[in-house]
C-alpha cells in the first residue's frame, strides 16, 4: 500500500477570516491519480463537493488548501507570476445559485507572464468570464499585488498545486461562522482509493465575544453577584464547554452550548 495514512488537518485565523487545511499523511501516491474529491460541510448542514481530478495538479498531497469564510463580500489572493514557461493558476469559487443551494465554480487560468499585472491580467480574466454564474468581479491591486475579488455573498477556496501558489489572503465583511466544519477528502491512485475526513470546531465570533466580557470585568469589585462579572465568567465557562464537548465527540451538548453562548452574545438572553 503506497499510502499507509491518508490524513488532513485544519488551522483557522479568525484574525483574517480564512482557514487552512493541510496535509498529514504518511506514504506517497502511486501515480497516475484517477479521482479525488474535497468535501467541505458548514455548520448549516451546507456542504459543497470539489472535484479536484478535473485538475489533478490540484491534488492536495503534499499541498494544502485555504478557505476563506463563505458570504464574504470580498476576498483577496495572491500569485506567483510565472518565471519560465506557463504557469496555471487554479482555485474555486463557491456561491449560492439561483436555487438557494451551495456551488461552485472552478477558476482555471494560464500564463507566461513574468510579472504581477500580466499574470494578474491572465487571471482576472478567467474570473471575468465566470462572473454571470458567480456574481463575483476582481481587480489587481498594484500596491499590494493581490488580487480582490468582490460580490454579494461568496467564498474562495484555494489549493496549493506547485506552481500555480494561488492563496486566500484576507476576507473582509464577513467572518467564519461558528460551528462545526467536516472536511472529507478522497483520493484514488493506481494502488487504491482512500479517504480521510476531519472535524473541527470554529469558534472566532463567540471566542471573540467572551474576551470583550472578560476585559470589561471590574477587577476593583470585592462584591458578591455583580451581573456583569457573573455573565463573563458564565460565558468562559459555556466556551470551555462547547470545548470540551467537542473534544470528547459530543456534538449535540457542544452545538446547544453554542447556542446559548451566541445568545448571550447577541443579547438574545433575558434571563442573564
Amino acid at each position: 500500500m503506497a499510502i499507509s495514512q491518508l490524513s488532513l488537518s485544519i488551522c483557522v485565523n479568525c484574525s483574517k477570516n480564512k482557514y487552512e487545511v493541510t496535509d498529514a499523511s504518511t506514504g506517497s501516491v502511486t501515480a497516475p491519480i484517477t479521482a479525488e474529491t474535497l468535501k467541505v460541510t458548514y455548520p448549516n448542514d451546507d456542504s459543497v463537493t470539489l472535484d479536484l481530478f478535473d485538475n489533478d495538479s490540484d491534488t492536495l498531497f503534499g499541498k494544502s488548501l485555504t478557505s476563506s469564510a463563505l458570504s464574504a463580500s470580498s476576498v483577496s489572493i495572491s500569485f506567483v507570476p510565472a518565471v519560465i514557461g506557463t504557469y496555471s493558476y487554479e482555485f474555486y469559487i463557491i456561491y449560492i445559485d439561483s436555487n438557494g443551494d451551495l456551488a461552485y465554480e472552478p477558476i482555471s487560468a494560464s500564463s507566461t507572464s513574468s510579472s504581477f499585472s500580466g499574470a494578474a491580467s491572465d487571471i482576472i480574466s478567467a474570473i471575468t468570464t465566470a462572473s454571470s454564474t458567480t456574481g463575483v468581479s476582481a481587480v489587481y491591486n498594484s500596491t499590494t499585488r493581490f488580487i480582490d475579488m468582490s460580490g454579494t455573498s461568496f467564498g474562495v477556496v484555494a489549493i496549493a498545486n506547485g506552481t500555480s501558489n494561488v492563496t486566500v489572503e484576507s476576507v473582509n465583511a464577513e467572518t467564519l461562522a461558528d460551528g462545526k466544519y467536516t472536511v472529507t477528502w478522497s483520493l484514488t491512485d493506481d494502488d487504491a482509493t482512500y479517504s480521510a475526513s476531519t472535524e473541527s470546531y470554529f469558534l472566532c465570533n463567540v471566542e471573540c465575544c467572551v474576551r470583550g466580557k472578560m476585559a470589561d470585568i471590574d477587577v476593583s469589585c470585592d462584591c458578591v453577584g455583580d451581573k456583569k462579572n457573573e455573565a463573563a465568567i458564565e460565558a468562559m465557562l459555556m466556551l470551555q464547554g462547547i470545548k470540551a464537548a467537542a473534544a470528547c465527540g459530543k456534538d449535540a451538548k457542544a452545538d446547544k452550548l453554542l447556542e446559548g453562548l451566541q445568545a448571550i452574545c447577541n443579547n438574545e438572553c433575558k434571563s442573564c
